[in-house]
């Protein structure tokens, strides 16, 4: 079995994505199981096969046990994690389907070791092949400072996973190329140290020069983060993502379709 695990920061467009998948898949005529893992999330563009819902949910424990939200988001995903096997059970029961996970956002649960984590080495020990797509939102690109932490929690969850992971610029359709570098130069990421005298002109900042530097320094000696620009609703870029993630799970060495019949289909 294989599938794509959707992850990235709340607001990146991990819903909008998976929406988008799912129809693509429809035209593919690929079989597909959608899972939302985000107890938080009710307000998702797309109908889940499996939802955590159906398990716990953040109003639930926020009610009984008096926790905050991110408290509360934390031990529902403990809660599946203690409840793996429900989940595992959901999907055996779909062995022919693609799989689309949709996670929440926050970053804490993707630690090594952390809650996701663990669930997602049970599905692996299962024989589920999956890959992780990070999302980033490409508006953080007109921000040196904001692009320094997406690329930083990018580098983060690639180390920490421990899986073949693709990063994606979401709603690259939006994307502003006034700046001093265009959107090219955030997906190739060559030299990040170009941004360190913009990220010293940022008011506040520039007293963290050596910060700064050092911070830059470790993105680029583990030279592992690059990007992909992605708009949803350009069906080329979502083709480009697929193919990029049927590669990295796997999928692409079984029988498959040639999504490339998408794109010509519409021509």
């Amino acid at each position: 079995m294989h599938g794509v695990l959707v992850i990235g920061a709340p607001g990146a467009g991990k819903s909008t994505f998976c929406a988008g998948l799912t129809d693509i898949f429809t035209q593919l005529k690929r079989p597909y199981l959608t899972i939302n893992l985000d107890p938080a999330n009710d307000t998702m563009s797309y109908p889940p096969d499996v939802n955590i819902t159906e398990l716990i949910t953040v109003t639930e424990v926020m009610d009984r046990l008096g926790l905050g939200p991110n408290g509360a988001l934390k031990y529902c995903i403990e809660t599946l994690g203690n409840n793996s096997n429900w989940l595992l059970q959901k999907i055996l029961e779909n062995r022919k389907k693609y799989i689309i996970i949709d996670c929440p956002g926050q970053l804490e649960l993707y630690k090594s070791e952390g809650e996701l984590w663990k669930v997602i080495r049970n599905l692996e020990k299962s024989g589920i092949r999956l890959c992780a797509l990070h999302l980033a939102d490409s508006l953080y690109c007109s921000d040196p400072s904001k692009f320094i932490s997406v690329a930083l929690s990018t580098l983060a969850t690639m180390i920490t996973m421990e899986m073949p992971q693709v990063n994606a610029l979401s709603k690259a359709d939006l994307f502003s190329g006034d700046g001093t570098y265009d959107l090219e130069y955030f997906s190739c990421l060559p030299d990040v140290h170009k941004l360190l005298d913009l990220l010293n002109e940022v008011p506040g900042l520039e007293k963290y020069r050596k910060l700064n530097e050092s911070i830059c320094g470790v993105i680029s000696d583990f030279d592992l983060v690059s990007f992909v620009p992605l708009a949803v609703e350009n069906k080329e870029s979502m083709a480009k993502i697929i193919r990029m993630i049927d590669t990295a799970n796997g999928f692409a060495m079984s029988e498959q379709g040639d999504i490339r019949e998408l794109i010509l289909n519409e021509k």
